[in-house]
């Protein structure tokens, strides 16, 4: 038996248009980034997005982003350590980004967050 797949909600135009007031009033009151408000402007947003079917019922947040966020700490992190071995052996920017095989604008920006100083030629 396959599982059961979830067919994609096409709100209406009038529905996107009620969404998107009650996002401004959202906005309006300054609460664009919590997650769990209670007040009547953020209960009035939720419930009219799931009476469309745009929100689950289930919890959103299952502690993927938090996740994430470790993992790409620690891959920068190992590539900071590769960057500092590799400028003290006197590379510059495209030679070490060529060895650790990312972009050069990565390589700028772990060296800027991890204050890594490397030999302009």
């Amino acid at each position: 038996m396959m599982p059961e797949v979830k067919k994609r909600v096409r709100p209406t135009k009038e529905q996107w248009h009620e969404l998107n007031r009650l996002l401004d009033d959202v906005v309006k009151i300054g609460h664009t980034n919590e997650r769990n408000c209670r007040c009547r402007e953020c209960t009035k947003l939720n419930n009219y997005s799931k009476s469309i079917g745009l929100l689950d019922k289930e919890e959103t947040d299952d502690g993927r982003w938090d996740e994430r966020k470790l993992e790409t700490k620690h891959r920068h992190e190992k590539d900071a350590t590769k960057i500092i071995k590799l400028a003290y052996q006197g590379c510059n920017r495209k030679e070490i980004a060529n060895k650790i095989k990312r972009s050069e604008s990565y390589v700028s920006k772990l060296a800027m967050e991890f204050d890594i100083e490397i030999q302009r030629k």
